[in-house]
């Protein structure tokens, strides 16, 4: 009975296919139904690297859902991914392609415990003017981008009045290359 049990909760949680159920001595047994045909993955994305190499990074079909704190706390290992972050209240802007957000709360962050992120927009540009966006709750999608990575790939430009003394005073941490800016509800805030 004990055996059944682990063998039908093996097969809901996916660990077994529904056509092969283990037998006595640890040995499979089909039902004698052809396996379902193997899904192939799709082509990983590649990364460009200055020195004209392609790096291949694996990135999950759907985006990985994060907010800004979480994003900063695990940037080592989220970059390079599809993220979607929401919950990112607006700081500040530099200009129409890159702003700073961090996680929207009822409490201030503490000095020094700010994890804020830089969002760069590319392709197109923000269509809002300034004054309306900051404060503002939005969502964005792109790639998890450390700062380091954004400087050197030059994937977009670096802003002038970015300097490290500035990075490290409004506590940047991470960043994200996005895609798309939307509202809460879902309205998009690009121009892409």
């Amino acid at each position: 009975m004990r055996h059944a049990c682990l063998v039908a909760l093996a097969t809901i949680l996916g660990m077994l296919s529904p056509h092969t159920v283990s037998g006595q001595g640890g040995h499979a047994a089909h039902s004698g139904e052809a396996p379902p045909p193997a899904q192939t993955a799709p082509a990983s994305p590649r990364l460009f690297v200055p020195d004209e190499r392609m790096i291949e990074r694996e990135r999950p079909a759907m985006p990985i859902l994060v907010r800004p704190a979480m994003l900063v706390a695990s940037i080592g290992q989220l970059a390079g991914q599809t993220v979607r972050v929401p919950q990112a209240r607006v700081v500040g802007l530099f200009n129409d392609r890159a702003f700073v957000v961090d996680t929207a709360s009822r409490l201030p962050a503490l000095p020094g415990m700010r994890g804020r992120v830089l969002v760069f927009v590319d392709p197109g540009a923000l269509r809002v003017a300034e004054t309306t966006l900051v404060a503002s709750t939005v969502t964005v999608i792109g790639v998890a981008r450390t700062l380091l990575g954004m400087q050197v790939t030059g994937e977009v430009a670096w802003p002038t009045a970015l300097k490290p003394d500035v990075v490290e005073r409004l506590e940047i941490r991470a960043g994200v290359l996005a895609s798309s800016v939307q509202s809460a509800e879902g309205v998009e805030l690009t121009n892409r």
